[in-house]
């Protein structure tokens, strides 16, 4: 076939499209790089094979020492009404405090929630309101008494499912063999699969539901399927919504939680949640939130704030990912951020089904490349008290 005819100056259009090389850079540049720090954090302290789909833990906590009224009593009153079922912490000659009053009591006689009651110590009598809430300081018991009545807290049973991920790709044959710039398939996409899948058990460490149903239908062959919980899924009593997080409001979300499970508890916060802290070292606020020092913990970089209740020094962690789900409007995941006992987290992958690479998935005979990573695993989230969630902080 002949070929145009071009008079005079010759330009780059006068050059076939394909005769051109492509100025192509051979890096690919990810829009969102590696952001799963929990993972890599949980991945790095204990973990332990799990030999069933369900896995289970024991609880305990030392015997209850609080009770409370459910109705007042006047100065002087031989009678104290508890909170339904509270009557089961007291014993006879247990000594009781008024923490509001300070007015010591001895017991000396419980019918159900209802205790017979004398003063003693050096407080004066004093009226006792509804929801006051009594110290039992300990028991009294005088000399040559019989032994006295036993009490026993019963444990609680924790408990999470093991739930399959699978992340895929396939390629044609033909697809697999041409050049491509950055790499021949299906190398490349093996890359990004890999961020994707451990994104998604990132994601499902903090919002993971828990579930089990014995049969999943038809469109999954009527097998079984599990779903893991997360901590938003376990972690009820310290779950406070705070709007304006002040170092003050944040201190008083730490008093709470602290006092429970070990001191190494690191935070994983939205972008506004630490942009908000990162306002108190700009405003005369204080030094609380220190701002990135170089430090690492559990090989992820980290932020750090000191407690002023405790004295602690409390890694943050920045979940850059998590501005994707930021909506001041109607604040959601963007606005949270979690206080997590790392010594009482633990990823329980099945045993010999933890994260692989499976390769040559394909039919056999048809001519495509099929792979994947695979995973099935759960995390064992204990005492669910010692661990915290902020919901709600707006950037003020």
């Amino acid at each position: 076939m002949a070929g145009t005819v071009v008079q005079g100056n010759v330009g780059t259009e006068e050059f076939l499209a394909d005769e051109k090389q492509i100025d192509m850079d051979e890096k690919i540049r990810m829009l969102r790089p590696d952001e799963s720090q929990f993972t890599t954090m949980s991945s790095r302290i204990s973990s332990r094979s799990a030999v069933r789909e369900k896995v289970n833990w024991l609880e305990e906590e030392d015997f209850p020492r609080l009770v409370s009224l459910s109705a007042g009593a006047l100065s002087g009153a031989t009678t104290l009404v508890l909170t339904a079922g509270q009557g089961k912490i007291v014993r006879v000659n247990d000594v009781l405090r008024n923490m509001r009053t300070g007015r010591g009591e001895l017991v000396t006689a419980i019918a159900t929630d209802t205790l017979t009651v004398s003063g003693i110590g050096a407080a004066p009598a004093a009226a006792s309101n509804s929801g006051d809430v009594y110290l039992v300081v300990g028991d009294a018991q005088p000399q040559g008494s019989d032994f006295p009545a036993s009490k026993y807290l019963q444990r609680v049973l924790g408990y999470n499912f093991t739930e399959i991920t699978r992340t895929t790709w396939t390629y044609t044959g033909t697809a697999t063999a041409i050049e491509l710039y950055g790499g021949r398939e299906p190398a490349k996409e093996a890359v990004r699969k890999a961020r994707e899948h451990k994104r998604k058990w990132e994601a499902i460490g903090f919002f993971g539901a828990r579930s089990f149903v014995a049969d999943a239908g038809a469109a999954n062959g009527n097998e079984p399927m599990g779903t893991a919980g997360g901590l938003i899924e376990f972690i009820q009593t310290n779950a406070k919504t705070i709007t304006t997080l002040t170092p003050d409001a944040f201190d008083l979300f730490l008093m709470d939680v602290m006092q429970y499970g070990s001191d190494n508890k690191v935070l994983f916060a939205a972008p506004v949640v630490v942009a908000q802290m990162s306002k108190w070292n700009r405003t005369g606020m204080g030094t609380q939130y220190a701002g990135p020092d170089g430090g690492k913990v559990h090989g992820v970089q980290i932020d750090a704030y000191i407690s002023g209740a405790y004295g602690y020094r409390i890694p943050v962690v920045v979940k850059k990912e998590w501005q994707e789900f930021y909506n001041a409007a109607t604040p959601g995941y963007g606005n949270m951020a979690f206080l997590v006992d790392m010594d009482y987290v633990e990823r329980r992958p099945l045993r010999d089904r933890d994260t692989k690479l499976l390769t040559e998935q394909q039919p056999k005979g048809k001519d495509t490349y099929a792979a994947e990573y695979f995973t099935e695993a759960t995390y064992e989230i204990a005492h669910e008290r010692a661990h915290s969630l902020i919901k709600g902080v707006v950037y003020s």
